[in-house]
């Protein structure tokens, strides 16, 4: 009978063991970080802003600062759509509209707007946005990229559009477009 016992005393702590070891296993399976890569290419993190009645967003990793629009000043035989200047912390950038950029109605107060800077390697600008709506991500998915729909904006400054109608904006093929860096000399 004692030999009885100590087999299941026996049997029962191997199972323990057992238990513990399969708990333990799934545990650290639980723990483990998903891959970066895995998260990045599901969903993008973008900064959401209007622009008259729109929305737009463009890569949270583009994005700089958000800042007010007091204190831009205008700069004399510039295209239409820089509005000016703006000294941020002693750096000056560069303030494109771009509801003219993308011939959108002039809607929206200058004064209560924002200027979100945005850069990629060296090229720093500013763009004027009616107000800023937040960080959000979008997943990869529902993003829709052949937008034969859209009027105005130039396509390759596009990414894509939510079926929310958020349209996200490709600031790579902005910021590196030749077409939007101004390069006439002032004749004096």
């Amino acid at each position: 009978m004692n030999e009885t016992c100590e087999k299941d005393q026996y049997s029962r702590s191997v199972g323990q063991t057992d238990k513990m070891r399969i708990l333990r296993e799934r545990a650290l399976a639980l723990a483990k970080r998903p891959e970066s890569s895995d998260l990045e290419s599901q969903s993008i993190e973008v900064l959401e802003f209007s622009l008259g009645d729109e929305r737009y967003a463009v890569g949270s990793e583009t994005v700089r600062e958000v800042c007010p629009t007091k204190q831009i000043t205008s700069v004399p035989c510039s295209p239409n759509f820089v509005v000016g200047i703006i000294n941020l912390r002693g750096q000056i950038f560069s303030v494109l509209d771009l509801k003219r950029l993308f011939d959108l109605p002039q809607t929206g107060n200058l004064e209560h707007g924002k200027v979100i800077i945005v850069g990629i390697d060296d090229m720093e600008v500013g763009i004027l946005v009616d107000d800023v709506l937040g960080v959000k991500k979008v997943p990869v998915s529902e993003i829709q990229q052949d937008l034969p729909t859209l009027s105005g904006i130039n396509e390759k400054y596009l990414y894509g559009l939510t079926a929310e109608r958020l349209i996200i904006l490709n600031m790579e093929n902005f910021l590196t477009d030749e077409s939007i860096v101004v390069h006439e000399t002032l004749g004096l």
